[in-house]
């Protein structure tokens, strides 16, 4: 008896296509809206005095937020810059003395404060916005 026998083929995209075909990959929208989630998660725990801290920011790429006030180094790290004054075109180093933050909820590296308190809420709302095809 003559067997019938077949052949199959099957080809399988690389991971990169993949990723990019879900908008899983570092320019995709997944990620533009996982940024843009964290940020409006993190913007309440960004120190605020008149607010100009979580107003001036950039996105220099799709995961990245920049805050380009000229304290926001210090008020990232939470130390105040030594001296008062210094000369034109010389930056302030950051001396040893803590900051203190007059707005309740805010602090340093205000992305791992959110994430310890909304990081599950920015996971949620990033695997939703996936499974509705985003």
């Amino acid at each position: 008896m003559a067997s019938s026998g077949f052949n199959l083929k099957i080809k399988i995209n690389d991971a990169n296509k993949i990723l990019k075909d879900h908008g899983l990959n570092q320019d995709g929208r997944v990620m533009q809206y996982l940024t843009t989630t964290a940020d409006r998660l993190m913007n309440p725990f960004v120190p605020r005095q008149n607010g100009v801290l979580r107003r001036l920011k950039t996105y220099p790429s799709t995961t990245k937020i920049k805050y380009i006030s000229p304290y926001a180094h210090y008020q990232y790290k939470g130390l105040k810059a030594k001296g008062a004054s210094r000369p034109k075109g010389i930056k302030r180093k950051i001396s040893n003395e803590k900051l203190n933050y007059h707005t309740a909820g805010t602090g340093p590296e205000w992305d791992k404060l959110m994430m310890q308190q909304k990081g599950k809420e920015l996971i949620q709302d990033v695997q939703n916005y996936v499974n509705k095809g985003g």
